[in-house]
């Protein structure tokens, strides 16, 4: 026991591991796959998976990436390092993966109460429709994990999503993302610190 214990400690500590979460149309498998990509390029040993309701557009959407600098020998999360939740619903389903001293990432616009110390509220959904872009949530998301993630370079995001992307969508998509960068660097001072017990509306 004290064995296998000791084997699944070694496994947390090697790896951080991401879930991106929201609803079917959000764009959610997509900056999954994206960002598993950057981390490759980046050097990183990766695994991504993804899960979908049947309903595509308006189901259940999940994409955990997996980072690490030894071979992943498990691909699922263990305990969530980064949450990014899009939805009310995402956050509610999702948040008791994260492990105690884990960051929450949420939609300001989408998610109004999280039951967590740790939270960074964006205006994802805001973010994306001042750069033209409704449909850039994703790209805005992938922004704010590149400034809480230090696995994953922001200039290999960016060079993913100029190849991952129609090139007629990838200005406003990077406009997008390094929008999200942005006021993510203004918030790493300020997140929100709560009573576990206590329920926060953001």
């Amino acid at each position: 026991m004290r064995s296998d214990q000791a084997t699944v400690k070694n496994m947390r500590n090697s790896r951080y591991e991401i879930r991106i979460a929201g609803s079917g149309g959000q764009g959610i498998i997509l900056a999954g796959i994206m960002l598993a990509e950057a981390a490759l390029l980046d050097g990183k040993c990766v695994a991504q998976s993804q899960t979908y309701g049947a309903a595509v557009r308006g189901g259940d959407s999940v994409s955990e990436v997996i980072i690490s600098y030894v071979e992943v020998d498990y691909p699922h999360a263990l305990e969530l390092d980064l949450l990014i939740a899009l939805t009310q619903k995402a956050c509610d389903r999702n948040l008791p993966d994260l492990k105690e001293e884990g960051t929450l990432i949420v939609d300001s616009q989408l998610v109004h109460r999280a039951i967590w110390r740790k939270v960074a509220s964006l205006p994802f959904q805001q973010i994306a429709r001042e750069v033209g872009e409704e449909r850039a949530i994703n790209m805005a998301a992938l922004g704010a994990i590149a400034s809480f993630c230090s696995e994953v370079s922001r200039d290999s995001l960016a060079k993913v999503m100029a190849k991952r992307l129609p090139s007629t969508k990838v200005t406003a998509n990077l406009q997008a993302f390094d929008e999200a960068i942005k006021f993510t660097h203004n918030l790493r001072g300020k997140l929100k610190y709560i009573d576990i017990k206590d329920e926060l509306e953001i």
